[in-house]
């Protein structure tokens, strides 16, 4: 089956819902799918949350970025804004290879799953939050007002996960300032996110690329949790100036939104969100089925969390809960 067909069933497939034994607390979602033809790929409409599937075919060069820093056509402008409440864990007990990742802010907006295939990287999703750029909510995808949008989504990946099983979640924190070599090109702290999916197939390969760049913390400043299908993951943060990393030391490991460099105990976290899930998956030693995986999202979810997602990294299948509506998810699939 072509690449595109199977992107195309994938997004159908996504019209059945999983069934989960949570309350329901937002519309039901629509099975109305409308779809954009635009010069860098077929968009449809998902969800009336909204949310929309982006198959970009367009050459993004990537390549061409991380020689210089600088985005090669035009970008958006940031208008962020607003507090932050988002959490990540990864799940490695038994079979398990999943990292499961809410994704929390004050304003409701437009949300796009963006598959992309570049010829010289691996293919991936990811996910964006259309809250921080210039883009016309009130428009089609495909209008003029946001064109210039489309073409440069892959560039702000908020999650995702690539072919190779490596997937990324990111959380804001309250400050980071990384290390600077002249020598190096420097990146944006989403970009970042591009550089694994695009060309990491394990944890390992993750770190030693990041360290290949300087990294512009920006607002928010955030931190990472990066998982692969092997079992390994990693936090990485930026103190001081520094790059730190923190592997897993067990089949689990957590992130929301403080500095975890330097803490003493888990159970001295100041996040209630931190605590539910370290004690959730310390509890069964992170062995959690996907029906759990989405309890878990659910107990540290908040009012304002917009999407959940789950990735299985051994399959490449991505689930996703819109607006704490953990009885319909939608369903995709690495292309």
């Amino acid at each position: 089956m072509a690449l595109k067909q199977q992107l195309l069933v994938s997004l159908i497939i996504s019209i059945c819902f999983f069934q989960c034994a949570c309350d329901k607390d937002s519309d039901p979602v629509s099975t109305t799918y409308i779809t954009y033809d635009t010069p860098y790929g077929t968009v449809t409409q998902v969800d009336e949350y909204p949310l929309f599937a982006l198959d970009y075919t367009f050459d993004y060069r990537f390549d061409e970025y991380l020689q210089t820093g600088s985005i090669p056509f035009h970008g958006p402008g940031n208008t962020n804004s607003g507090n932050y409440y988002c959490t990540c864990f990864a799940a490695f007990g038994g079979n398990n290879r999943l990292l499961g990742r809410n994704y929390d802010w004050p304003e409701a907006t437009s949300y796009y799953v963006v598959f992309t295939r570049p010829s010289n990287g691996f293919s991936s999703v990811s996910t964006v939050d259309l809250t921080f750029f210039e883009y016309r909510h009130d428009e089609s995808p495909d209008s003029d007002d946001n064109l210039d949008m489309l073409r440069t989504l892959p560039y702000y990946p908020f999650d995702g996960m690539n072919e190779k099983g490596v997937a990324v979640g990111m959380n804001a924190i309250p400050g980071a300032r990384s290390p600077y070599d002249p020598s190096k090109v420097t990146i944006g702290e989403l970009q970042l996110i591009r550089l694994v999916l695009d060309k990491a197939s394990s944890t390992r390969e993750a770190l030693a690329l990041i360290r290949q760049y300087n990294i512009r913390m920006e607002i928010p400043p955030i931190h990472y949790l990066i998982a692969d299908s092997s079992g390994q993951s990693v936090i990485v943060e930026f103190v001081d100036g520094h790059m730190e990393t923190l592997e897993n030391p067990d089949p689990w490991q957590v992130t929301t939104n403080f500095v975890i460099t330097g803490l003493s105990s888990p159970q001295s976290a100041p996040c209630w969100r931190y605590l539910t899930a370290y004690e959730t998956l310390s509890n069964s030693n992170g062995i959690i089925s996907g029906d759990d995986a989405w309890q878990l999202l659910q107990n540290v979810s908040v009012p304002s969390t917009r999407w959940s997602t789950v990735f299985n990294l051994r399959n490449g299948q991505v689930q996703i809960a819109l607006g704490r509506d953990y009885e319909n998810l939608h369903f995709f699939v690495v292309p």
